[in-house]
């Protein structure tokens, strides 16, 4: 048998006028559940009549009949509304996923101790971290938004910046008691220099600024993220760049400090990343909200 195509199909709102009325037997009753017009639901069931060419109900006095036609079609009809209202009710009560590319200090140092506080609040957004150095590409990975470094504005991308970086350098306590002192910024030329890019260039900024000369670069350890980098410094192993707002909780607890005083530099941003077409999504903008207020409050 040759299926119908789609668009020969009756409207919707005459299925339900139908199917409402079949499972009450009255138009006032169906028209009560759909809130529409009782003169409503009868111009919808005469429009199904008309385009399927057959009698549905027996209009009799005070109450209705279905025929076989009707019979016929009421039960697949009501089965069906049935199971979309299901499908519908599993939707809205799903829990949502959320994947977010973080960049790996920002999670580790700040959003994953923090992270529980969201799931709180929004118990049915279940959050998926990917953490990675390279920013997010929305034109080849499966990302709702992303928490980037640095980056250009690209046209269907919309960032909004969250945190300006400031980097000090930060050490060990203990390697304020060696035989080299560090009271002065042109004191770090006796200690290990903790990379935490390849290219060296936050080290590089940081002697431009403060118009340090000599500074060999090279003789240092390189790490692939800050993290690694401050860990190293934890550790004792040398002296590295910090993000202020990132190794607050460090520098309170004395496990870092700072032979040089609080005084930064700025060398970029934290951004915030999502495109222009899931602007209105909902996981997205709580996700962002959140974010916002967590890092002013």
């Amino acid at each position: 048998m040759q299926k119908r195509k789609r668009h020969d199909l009756p409207s919707l709102n005459s299925l339900r006028a139908f199917e409402a009325a079949a499972r009450h037997l009255s138009f006032t009753l169906a028209a009560k559940e759909l809130c529409v017009t009782q003169g409503a639901v009868s111009r919808h069931i005469k429009q199904l009549e008309g385009q399927l060419k057959v009698i549905l109900f027996h209009r009799l006095h005070k109450k209705l009949r279905l025929t076989d036609q009707g019979m016929l079609l009421a039960s697949p009809l009501t089965r069906s509304f049935n199971i979309m209202a299901d499908a519908l009710d599993k939707l809205k009560n799903q829990q949502q996923d959320f994947n977010l590319k973080v960049h790996p200090t920002f999670a580790i140092r700040w959003l994953i101790p923090r992270l529980h506080h969201f799931q709180a609040l929004h118990p049915d957004i279940q959050v998926r971290l990917t953490t990675s150095g390279e920013n997010v590409n929305f034109d080849h990975e499966n990302f709702d938004a992303g928490i980037t470094h640095a980056g250009d504005d690209t046209p269907g991308i919309a960032r909004k910046k969250i945190l300006t970086e400031q980097l000090i350098p930060v050490c060990s306590p203990k390697l304020l008691n060696t035989l080299s002192p560090l009271e002065k910024p042109e004191d770090i030329t006796g200690h290990l220099l903790l990379h935490n890019t390849p290219d060296l260039r936050e080290w590089a900024a940081w002697a431009d600024q403060l118009g340090i000369k000599n500074l060999s670069l090279e003789r240092g350890q390189v790490f692939e993220v800050d993290d690694a980098a401050l860990q190293a410094a934890t550790a004792g192993l040398g002296i590295a760049l910090g993000d202020l707002f990132l190794i607050k909780d460090e520098l309170e607890a004395g496990l870092l400090v700072a032979p040089f005083g609080l005084t930064p530099i700025k060398t970029g941003n934290y951004y915030f990343s999502r495109p222009d077409f899931n602007k209105e999504a909902g996981n997205v903008k709580a996700f962002q909200n959140w974010l916002v207020t967590a890092l002013t409050g």
